[in-house]
């Protein structure tokens, strides 16, 4: 009977163990997607071949905010970036692309989940010969969505997740301007050649309101 017992030990000391760290589930024998960040409750997917976010959801990866076109970069002005580079994880809760597309425009995409919460940095340098007046916009396919809000902050519903788009902007209007609901924007900056901009935003997801 002791012998079968210290058996019984040992089989449970090798087991693999599962924790939770900094808000984490830390589970080495679990196979991970090397493009994907997730903390208990929230799960980020990035496409490896332009920094665009496909998956913004639940951590079972079946409750996606996102549609199709899921989270996208441009620059009002250009030309839809067509990006050749890469995307790398830089630790288990950092994820960075950085390529250059046809308009000769470096891009910078890196994604930090903390929690329920994605930190976005955007940097573009211009590697163009003339100066140019550069916004940086973000665009959100949320079907099934209601939204509210500013260029600088969305306050979303759908029957997936609540969540707020947040846009570190000086400004949250723009005279003149007509921009999409789905979108959140910049501030305005003149890029001389080899010059650099940096567009901050936060994604938060959050339970589905019930009315």
């Amino acid at each position: 009977m002791k012998r079968i017992f210290l058996i019984a030990c040992l089989g449970l000391s090798c087991a693999p163990a599962t924790t939770v760290e900094h808000g984490r589930v830390a589970n080495p024998e679990v196979e991970r997607d090397p493009m994907s960040l997730q903390s208990l409750h929230v799960r980020l997917t990035i496409r490896p071949t332009d920094g665009g976010v496909t998956y913004f959801g639940w951590y079972d990866g079946k409750r996606n905010l996102l549609g199709p076109g899921g989270i996208s970069a441009a620059l009002i002005g250009m030309e839809p970036p067509e990006l050749k580079g890469e995307t790398k994880r830089i630790s288990d809760t950092e994820i960075q692309f950085e390529g250059i597309d046809q308009n000769q425009i470096i891009w910078i995409k890196r994604y930090r989940l903390e929690e329920s919460t994605v930190h976005v940095m955007i940097k573009i340098t211009s590697k163009r010969d003339q100066p140019f007046d550069a916004i940086i916009y973000s665009l959100s396919d949320l079907p099934d969505s209601t939204i509210s809000g500013t260029p600088r902050e969305q306050i979303i519903s759908s029957p997936i997740a609540s969540a707020k788009f947040h846009a570190d902007i000086d400004s949250a209007i723009f005279p003149g301007e007509s921009m999409s609901p789905y979108t959140l924007r910049s501030d305005t900056q003149r890029l001389e050649p080899g010059g650099s901009m940096e567009f901050h935003m936060t994604w938060e997801l959050g339970l589905a309101k019930r009315n």
